[in-house]
């Protein structure tokens, strides 16, 4: 089937060169004849290769696979590009090479199901020469090369090469690789982008983005804690993070005249800062804080909570709370601990009247922020224990209360008895994606209708009310990471490159 074209957002906010990247580039080959640039990125087990031309900075081509890309050379005459991927699993190792040539579009996929793809160099016009890795048992690394020898390299047929039955030589685990010498992927970025006359910073990760009445765009990203955007796009202020993560969350207060962020710090198992802002100029009115990594949950009448959520595997817990509820000042109101801190998981609710945490292999509660007392809503589904309810936000419609929320699903509750209205699978469109399933990024509902990100790099938009689908909008592949209904009825999606898109 063709490629459904991707929907034209109405604004596009911190508008930089390599969008088609994850934010991250970890390596830029340029072609000998300097025409165009292949560049790599990888995020969340997938690998994305874009092509573009020097010229402009337009992009040619994206290749996205779910490996690791190892290693790009461009050949020395030719428009050709040859990758190499790894999955880099220690138990079952497979590998790929790409051929690709950018004038045409033309591309050769050649698997091996055995090997990872090391490194992959062309010694000379004829000869493409192919380093190969592997593991037995997760414990022994094996590496052995192969060389390909051919007259012609344009147009190659599917069948034209078999990476398996290329004859191999062992090579020595442990000796040095002759890496080609290049400059760091973000500084080869920046001077391309500043040869055209443009910036590029590299700063993208926008894992939270938020729309204010009057048009103003909230958002995180890479070293921000916070910033803030006009309706014109133009940067107001920022607030610098204490590490690269940026902030994580963002907590609009309902006048919004303030903004609760959740920021890690350069070590996140060991600190993490709950930074209250003011959205009128970016000054930092509080900046409460936790020796250990931790999740933010919240109420709409501004109460908020944090738990514990550092990893301390054989550790014995301490008896400090684990759990800990303020108010909109911060105001410590209670604590609570739990001797098995991971039998009390908050549900990732947006606009919520009340703190939402799941009983691991039993149910829903809501927390009393004042007494710390629990009342038992509703039974959770076995399979969802671990991630009670997936993503989730609250409505109160002409349906009554409820709470939407998705993970390979979305669903329709009603609140507090958890009572399912409807159900609409998500997996139904997933027929060539090749995602082995869908699933629910990011969610947020406003005036009736529900807005769902998905791993399929669809923005789904549903009649909250029965479940009927409204919308389905492919997104251009940016990586979207986050979604906002801002108060204006658009849908703002916050991306892994940095581009905010506002639909």
């Amino acid at each position: 089937m063709p490629e459904q074209p991707t929907a034209i957002p109405l604004a596009v906010f911190h508008e930089e060169p390599f969008p088609e990247l994850f934010g991250l580039a970890t390596e830029a080959v340029l072609s000998d004849d300097g025409e165009w640039v292949a560049v790599s990125s990888v995020l969340s087990g997938l690998s994305r290769v874009a092509v573009y031309r020097t010229a402009d900075l337009s992009c040619a081509h994206v290749l996205t696979v779910a490996m690791e890309t190892e290693t790009m050379a461009f050949h020395p005459t030719l428009p050709l590009l040859a990758i190499g991927f790894d999955n880099g699993d220690a138990y079952m190792r497979e590998g790929r090479v790409v051929l690709l040539e950018p004038g045409s579009g033309h591309r050769v996929d050649l698997a091996d199901p055995q090997w990872g793809v090391e490194l992959i160099r062309w010694t000379d016009a004829s000869t493409l020469d192919v380093t190969f890795c592997a593991m037995h048992d997760g414990e022994e690394f094996e590496r052995s090369g192969a060389v390909v020898a051919r007259e012609e390299w344009l147009g190659l047929a599917p069948d034209a090469l078999d990476l398996s039955a290329l004859t191999r030589r062992p090579l020595d685990p442990s000796a040095p690789l002759p890496y080609p010498d290049r400059d760091p992927a973000p500084q080869a970025l920046q001077a391309l982008a500043e040869r055209a006359g443009l910036t590029y910073e590299g700063r993208g990760g926008v894992r939270a983005v938020a729309g204010l009445s009057d048009g103003r765009v909230l958002a995180t990203r890479k070293h921000t804690a916070l910033e803030c955007r006009a309706p014109d796009r133009t940067l107001l202020w920022t607030v610098p993070a204490p590490s690269a993560v940026g902030g994580t969350r963002i907590e609009v207060s309902a006048d919004e005249r303030t903004a609760r962020v959740t920021v890690p710090g350069p070590d996140s198992r060991t600190r993490t800062g709950f930074p209250l802002v003011d959205t009128s100029d970016g000054t930092v009115l509080d900046s409460p804080s936790v020796p250990f990594s931790a999740a933010l949950s919240a109420r709409t009448d501004g109460v908020w909570a944090i738990r514990d959520t550092y990893d301390r595997s054989s550790e014995k817990e301490g008896p400090d709370p684990n759990t800990r509820v303020f108010a909109a000042d911060g105001t410590p109101l209670a604590t609570v601990h739990e001797p098995d801190r991971y039998d009390l998981v908050p549900v990732d609710a947006r606009r919520c009247p009340e703190l939402l945490y799941g009983r691991r292999r039993r149910d829903v509660i809501a927390l009393d922020p004042r007494s710390g007392a629990e009342t038992t809503l509703f039974p959770l589904e076995p399979f969802r224990v671990d991630r009670p309810l997936g993503r989730a936000v609250y409505v109160s419609d002409a349906g009554g209360p409820a709470l939407l929320h998705g993970w390979t699903e979305l669903v329709r509750r009603a609140f507090p008895t958890g009572d399912v209205v409807w159900t609409l699978p998500l997996s139904s469109g997933a027929e060539g994606s090749g995602l082995k399933s869908i699933t629910v990024v990011d969610l947020d509902a406003h005036a009736g209708v529900l807005h769902a990100l998905c791993t399929d790099g669809t923005l789904l938009s549903v009649d909250a009310a029965d479940g009927t689908v409204l919308d389905r909008r492919p997104l251009p592949p940016y990586g979207p990471l986050s979604v906002h209904a801002a108060p204006d009825g658009t849908v703002l999606v916050g991306t892994a490159a940095g581009r905010i898109l506002r639909y």
